[in-house]
């Protein structure tokens, strides 16, 4: 020791292989407080532990703003810096900085505590349980290594829960042992955050180890009321699952859903009976809503059935509640599921990739997936373009070791958001994607029917709902053979009045047995059961079943006559709708309501199907004594002269090829409608409409359009493309509104706004066409429709209800053109009063 530190050491004395210039290194540290007045008693009390009262005495004087410059590593007002600068000499903040590591990395536990205390004490933030002196000396040690420096380096060595534990031992840190009160530290969460950077001593080998030998303690503080991090708490369990599996039991059960999720991810690499043994207290003990998980996990393993029947016949005089012992009884009948005949329909053995480097780089990511719990692993859609049959991941999964290969690689594939794309892979599902999903499934009928239940409810409720019966009809239609244990399901479905009725027929086909019970449901009380079995035996031909009426499924009086009679494949959407609505907590008679507004409407579709209706671009033909529409303008200085403006062709529609019933408008049964718009947004844009008769001569008229055209380079580069695509095929749909609601609108549809979000939402990827129906929204600009109403300078204001939308088309980028008309124009022919806007965000 020099001879400078035995004498700041007076009585008490460091020991004897304490660093050089540990001392030094605190006197920069706690220079800012000579300003103050405050070093003498602060250093006294760091270096001797002279004065025990002094960091309260500090925490409360005058002292407190330099004590925060303490705090700060040195760092604060220039006034300031330059005043501890002059009461010590050669002082810097730069100094401060380097001397904390110093005594970060040297000083003893018992000193380390005294420093502690005084931060902690000088800090001014409340004193909450984030702002304990422990608290305040993490996130201090933690602040100061942040650098890259020799220094930091070794002072994060240094720094591992295991010292911090000695430090609160020596400062007799709040707790019941110094193990608890640094658990408490390192795991504590300011309300209102998610993350806290003293975790991060955690998450090393030493943390591990650390967290390995307190298994006992660690469970006490995980799952004290309000403790944060127990999502992390769990993902770095998982690497030794078998000695954390008490917590990770009681964590399956925890009031976060995603720390359930990671819990039994965890607990899935452990064997079959350990799980079975630590979870299954919680059949009778875990609140209803936290048993999904838990129910889950046993079905996927041996002996998880038998369990779950044993916990619904104990008569130990506790009986279960109800809601308990229907979600219990419910997975237990699936397990009749995977038994007896016609169980597990067959499939064709693994297909495994061609590629063996695949097989093997495969085998080595997933080894990785242990350690990322519920989130499986980011990108992992294009691994499975890659596989021809996703058993080959299932399987991969169980060489590595989970017991969930099935539920993962199928929650993956159904509702699961994957990476960029940002929904489930199954709401996109093409019939190569089903091709390769479809054997997994087939060998484990029990999935198949958890996601034939319905909507998935315990999504984020962020998150889109997920259509799991839609999904899943999808995959079985790929099937060999119906299993026969799942044919009473896909009946009762098959029978009732959703959309996915129209799946599960198709599933079914001509099973005999489902048509027995269609039989039998046509003869029988229910009214719903009878519409519907007389829908589907007329279907496939059953002599003398006349069925119901098209629309029949929504019930009497909520679809307007013309929506009524659309295709029920075209219906779909509208019930699609109605049960998102209500998973929404929209009243149904409000969905009902709002389902009035539906209308039908011609719209492209996203493979290009449907007949012929028309053809976009030119040829322009007209009569020959027809003028060339457009707009006339007076030329600036010349009153004698006028500039005329020929609008731009985008559209020739023939009436007689448009289906009858198609639209509520009152379209002409025949004749030629020729759509024109100028796609200008200086001044505005322009345009028209003009009708030509059926049998009424026409010939190819020149024209030469003469306006900066949005986004194109001239008109006729727009004509050109217009050209290519040729004919236009449009097939029969179904709209609500979606543009924003006036004042009127919300007074008759309180849940209006979340309504109209909904229709936005059912989209299959059609094209740009439209036909009548409600005006798409654009960026909340208004109803076109509606706004069409608005004078021009001298005319009077027309009624909004009278205008329709007679067509429109989002064929430039941001942008949609919209053609409107008074009904009663278009019933009289007036094809003149058409009226053109465009809604678009350059």
């Amino acid at each position: 020791m020099s001879q400078n530190q035995q004498e700041n050491a007076g009585d008490f004395p460091l020991p004897a292989d304490a660093p050089t210039g540990l001392v030094a290194a605190l006197r920069t540290c706690l220079a800012p407080l000579r300003p103050a007045q405050a070093f003498d008693d602060a250093f006294g009390y760091v270096l001797h532990g002279t004065g025990p009262g002094v960091p309260a005495a500090l925490g409360e004087s005058a002292a407190t703003p330099w004590g925060e410059m303490v705090c700060g590593g040195g760092h604060g007002p220039q006034d300031r810096v330059a005043a501890v600068a002059e009461s010590e000499p050669g002082w810097s903040p730069q100094a401060a900085e380097a001397a904390r590591l110093v005594v970060y990395r040297d000083a003893p536990a018992g000193l380390l505590a005294r420093f502690g205390r005084l931060l902690g004490a000088l800090t001014a933030r409340d004193r909450s349980d984030s702002a304990t002196w422990l608290g305040v000396l993490t996130d201090d040690v933690l602040k100061a290594v942040e650098s890259t420096s020799t220094g930091a380096e070794q002072v994060r060595a240094r720094w591992t829960p295991d010292l911090l534990s000695e430090v609160a031992r020596a400062g007799g840190a709040p707790g019941r042992t110094p193990v608890h009160a640094t658990l408490a530290t390192l795991l504590y969460l300011d309300p209102g955050t998610n993350w806290n950077r003293r975790f991060d001593l955690l998450g090393t080998e030493a943390g591990d180890a650390f967290l390995a030998r307190h298994t006992d303690v660690l469970t006490e503080v995980v799952t004290a009321p309000g403790r944060g991090h127990r999502r992390r708490v769990t993902l770095r369990c998982a690497r030794d699952a078998e000695r954390h599996i008490g917590l990770l039991a009681a964590l399956a059960v925890d009031e976060d859903r995603a720390v359930r999720a990671e819990a039994l991810a965890a607990l899935a690499w452990l064997d079959g009976p350990r799980q079975v043994e630590v979870l299954r207290p919680h059949l009778r003990t875990a609140p209803p809503d936290r048993l999904p998980g838990v129910l889950e996990r046993l079905a996927d393993l041996d002996g998880g059935y038998a369990v779950i029947r044993d916990a619904l016949e104990a008569g130990d005089g506790h009986p279960l509640d109800a809601e308990r012992a229907r979600s219990l009884r419910r997975t237990a009948d699936r397990a009749a599921l995977l038994e007896g005949p016609g169980a597990v329909v067959p499939v064709p053995p693994v297909e495994p990739p061609g590629d063996a480097g695949l097989l093997a780089e495969l085998d080595t990511r997933v080894a990785a997936v242990r350690l990322e719990g519920d989130d499986f692993w980011h990108g992992v859609e294009q691994w499975l373009a890659r596989i021809p049959d996703v058993r080959v991941l299932r399987d991969a999964l169980r060489r590595a070791g989970t017991t969930d290969a099935d539920r993962r690689v199928a929650a993956l594939l159904t509702v699961r958001i994957i990476g960029a794309l940002g929904r489930p892979l199954g709401a996109v599902l093409t019939p190569e994607d089903a091709g390769r999903w479809w054997p997994l499934f087939a060998e484990r009928p029990d999935l198949v029917a958890e996601y034939l239940e319905g909507f998935d409810t315990r999504r984020h409720p962020d998150r889109e709902a997920v259509d799991t019966v839609h999904m899943m009809l999808k995959i079985v239609e790929c099937f060999t053979a119906v299993p026969d244990t799942l044919v009473p399901r896909l009946t009762s479905i098959a029978l009732g009045a959703s959309r996915h009725r129209l799946a599960a027929r198709r599933v079914l086909g001509d099973h005999p047995g489902a048509r027995a019970v269609a039989r039998a449901a046509l003869d029988g009380t229910e009214q719903t059961a009878r519409r519907s079995a007389a829908e589907w035996l007329a279907g496939l031909g059953e002599p003398g079943v006349v069925p119901p009426e098209p629309g029949w499924e929504f019930g009497d009086g909520v679809l307007a006559p013309a929506t009524r009679a659309l295709p029920a494949a075209t219906l779909w959407w509208l019930d699609r709708f109605r049960a998102q609505a209500l998973e929404r907590g929209v009243p149904e008679p409000e969905v009902n309501r709002w389902l009035g507004l539906a209308r039908p409407m011609l719209r492209s579709a996203p493979d290009g199907s449907g007949p012929v209706v028309g053809r976009l671009g030119g040829p322009l033909m007209l009569p020959a004594d027809a003028p060339t529409p457009g707009d006339t303008y007076e030329t600036a200085g010349e009153e004698d002269e006028a500039y005329t403006s020929e609008h731009q062709l985008i559209l020739t529609l023939d009436f007689a090829a448009v289906p009858k019933g198609a639209t509520d408008l009152p379209l002409p049964p025949d004749g030629t409608l020729l759509l024109f718009v100028d796609a200008d947004l200086e001044p505005w844009p322009a345009g028209g409409a003009v009708y030509v008769p059926a049998g009424v001569p026409v010939e190819e008229r020149e024209s030469s359009p003469d306006y900066e055209v949005y986004e194109y380079d001239s008109p006729e580069e727009l004509d050109a493309e217009l050209r290519r695509v040729g004919d236009l095929r449009l097939v029969p749909g179904v709209s609500l509104p979606t543009t924003p609601p006036d004042k009127e609108m919300r007074a008759r549809h309180p849940h209006a706004d979340t309504l109209r979000e909904i229709w936005s939402e059912q989209t299959d990827g059609g094209g740009s066409w439209q036909l009548g129906g409600h005006a798409a929204n654009f960026d909340d600009y208004g109803d076109p429709v509606a706004g069409s109403a608005d004078p021009d300078d001298g005319e009077l204001l027309s009624d909004p209800g009278n205008w329709v939308l007679l067509a429109q088309w989002a064929g430039f980028p941001m942008s949609i053109l919209y053609w409107t008309i008074p009904r009663q124009d278009l019933a009289a022919r007036r094809f003149d009063r058409v009226a053109v806007q465009m809604h678009a965000n350059p």
